[in-house]
């Protein structure tokens, strides 16, 4: 499932979008072993693409512009995190309330890519 909201795309993260071209994007760079628990942006930096590590405060703006009333508990870290790989996410959203699940999440316009635990839609 994809869904869109305020400009944020979201994805199931046990789901493939290989195919998404956005996701496919991620081919060009690789992610290894390197964590990102507040996601990170993809940019091209003189024609090669580069991994730049976002911030606590990307994290934060991503949710609020997709949901303006989202349960502040999403800004924390510790619950629903991107794989190293870049194929998803892991950990889930226990403590938060019902309704909420771990899921991809995408500002394809500045090329942010992380994980969020969101309501679901």
């Amino acid at each position: 499932m994809i869904n869109e909201r305020n400009g944020v795309t979201f994805f199931e993260s046990k789901q493939d979008y290989a195919d998404h071209r956005a996701l496919k994007a991620l081919d060009a760079v690789s992610l290894g072993d390197v964590r990102f628990p507040f996601g990170f942006f993809l940019v091209d930096e003189g024609g090669k693409k580069v991994v730049v590590p976002g911030t606590q405060e990307d994290h934060r703006k991503m949710l609020l512009r997709a949901f303006p009333d989202i349960d502040p508990k999403a800004f924390t870290l510790g619950h629903c995190n991107p794989d190293s790989q870049g194929l998803g996410c892991h950990g889930g959203c226990s403590g938060f309330p019902s309704g909420y699940f771990c899921m991809r999440a995408l500002e394809e316009d500045i090329g942010y890519y992380g994980c969020a635990c969101v309501p679901r839609f």
